[in-house]
């Protein structure tokens, strides 16, 4: 399901770009919508899925790792690599 917000950008960007009049902008819009519905493709305007936090991928090897790295990547005392 195309949202009516989507759908009415669809057709003013039809009616501005190929100078459709609006209604048929409006029809050919609601047509296309149906039938990219029948084929399975939906539009939406749910939020994205929240993402993972940063903790939850991380190893322990991977924070020592990281901690090597800054440590020694600091210019007011550590070595540069």
């Amino acid at each position: 399901m195309i949202p009516a917000a989507a759908r009415a950008v669809i057709a003013a960007h039809l009616t501005d770009e190929l100078d459709v009049h609006p209604h048929r902008a409006t029809a050919v819009v609601a047509a296309l919508a149906d039938r990219l519905a029948i084929d399975g493709w939906h539009i939406n305007d749910e939020p994205p899925a929240r993402p993972v936090a940063p903790r939850a991928r991380e190893t322990r090897g991977a924070r020592r790792a990281l901690d090597r790295l800054l440590r020694r990547a600091r210019p007011d005392g550590g070595t540069t690599p």
